[in-house]
């Protein structure tokens, strides 16, 4: 009996194409609060919302969960491994690499954050752009630590940031902030909601740090999952853009990009919310 249940096991694995494909591994990285791993608010990022929320619409496949970074991401989807990650932005460089869901919420995109104390010092520099801070702030510092979508990462790149004096590559979001929150960096660039959430941690109460949009990029980005270039990852790209089809659901994930977002980004967010559900979800009301 139990050879031949083994010898079974041994042919679905050798000659079925499909075996392990009800395996889902969500790749989530330590980049707060996007995902949360520790401390006090942990698993309250935004994307620990939406992946949280989409293994329970989604009961047909066997959830694991990887922990990685930005680089093991693409790594991965290069390789077409059966991984996903609940949240990325859909561009055309890494269309080529990904399928990707409808959007599952609008949020402020990228921009520079500072010391609310700073303001005075960059009003004339209005409206605001990366490239004018560097050209400007020469004596300025800008931490960096991942990578920020199209328009930002151009500018980076275009200024040789590697090896730009005006720019430190720091190994941590965590680190970034406490290095900003102590003044040896005078800015960086990131979501409004990590200002809030680095405000929070670091009991930040005077001179709290604000973010400013950028012209480089849009004022506002969606965010959508992402699955390999494969049959496999079309599967369950389709699988998610069917569970999305749900008001309550899209509204949780709203929820969860509130909890860190000040009230002031929330209400200038509305008309954008408003846009993203009549461009994506027509039907729902």
């Amino acid at each position: 009996m139990k050879r031949r249940m083994l010898l079974s096991f041994l042919i679905v694995n050798i000659f079925c194409p499909l075996a392990g494909a009800k395996d889902l591994t969500w790749i989530r990285w330590d980049d707060p609060p996007i995902f949360v791993f520790s401390g006090p608010f942990k698993g309250q990022g935004v994307l620990d919302t939406v992946e949280g929320e989409l293994r329970k619409k989604l009961p047909q496949y066997q959830h694991k969960t990887l922990e990685g970074t930005v680089p093991r991401v693409l790594k991965e989807a290069e390789g077409k491994s059966q991984i996903c990650n609940a949240g990325w932005l859909d561009t055309p460089e890494w269309s080529k690499l990904f399928y990707f869901s409808t959007p599952v919420f609008v949020i402020p995109a990228n921009g520079i954050l500072l010391p609310k104390s700073r303001l005075d010092e960059v009003r004339n520099l209005a409206p605001y752009s990366l490239q004018k801070f560097l050209d400007s702030k020469k004596s300025w510092k800008l931490g960096v630590g991942r990578l920020y979508g199209e328009g930002i990462d151009e500018v980076l790149i275009k200024n040789n940031y590697q090896k730009n004096p005006q720019v430190i590559t720091i190994s941590t979001s965590l680190r970034v902030h406490k290095m900003l929150h102590s003044n040896r960096i005078q800015y960086t660039l990131g979501y409004p909601f990590e200002a809030v959430y680095y405000n929070e941690l670091l009991n930040s109460k005077s001179d709290f740090v604000v973010h400013i949009p950028v012209t480089e990029n849009s004022a506002r980005v969606e965010v959508v999952v992402a699955c390999p270039k494969t049959p496999w990852g079309a599967k369950v790209i389709a699988d998610v853009d069917r569970a999305l089809q749900n008001k309550a659901l899209l509204e949780k994930f709203e929820k969860g990009v509130d909890r860190w977002l000040s009230a002031e980004d929330r209400e200038k967010l509305a008309p954008a919310r408003k846009e993203f559900y009549r461009k994506n979800y027509p039907s729902l009301k």
